[in-house]
């Protein structure tokens, strides 16, 4: 069985992936997983805190066992056999940043497939040691106050286009000359 797990920040409105995982894979394997994914440093302390579906915290799952198991002793299916449908993985307990993984559902086992995959990407990884999630901004140039004189002393783009064209023209008969 496969589980479907989807990740957000809760402060961004951009920012989600989608995880594919083994039933029988534990948080340790997935942590080493979700780790590289976001290219965040290795070394630092994290915890997957396990909530049920009235958002009550059930179990803390951390490198060393705080009293529910250690990463390495729980699986995807035994957090879904408690009703932990929702787990916040916690990056940086100085600043209380966490990625909301909830799980959404179930497929089978696909023989083409390697798991744990990522099957959706939208926004940047976020800064594991950022304050806040920042969303890219996007601006957006209004015409009518652009500054001609500006626009016209900076464009050289097909002044560019022109040399970029003959760059390669004494290479085209295919010989290399010495």
């Amino acid at each position: 069985m496969i589980y479907k797990i989807k990740a957000t920040i809760p402060s961004s409105k951009i920012f989600i992936r989608e995880y594919e995982v083994p039933s029988e894979m534990n948080l340790f394997e997935f942590n080493k997983y979700i780790l590289n994914d976001l290219c965040f440093s290795t070394d630092q302390m994290v915890a997957y805190r396990a909530f049920d579906e009235k958002e009550n915290m059930q179990a803390v799952y951390g490198l060393f066992d705080f009293g529910d198991g250690s990463m390495d002793q729980v699986s995807f299916e035994q957090i879904v056999s408690k009703g932990q449908k929702v787990i916040h993985f916690c990056y940086d307990f100085h600043n209380d940043s966490v990625i909301v993984l909830t799980i959404i559902g179930e497929e089978l086992e696909s023989p083409r497939c390697h798991y744990p995959r990522t099957t959706l990407e939208k926004g940047h990884n976020p800064d594991q040691f950022a304050a806040k999630y920042e969303d890219p901004q996007t601006y957006i140039m209004d015409d009518s106050k652009s500054n001609l004189a500006f626009d016209k002393e900076f464009d050289d783009d097909d002044d560019e286009e022109k040399d970029d064209d003959n760059v390669f023209n004494e290479f085209e008969d295919g010989t290399d000359e010495e």
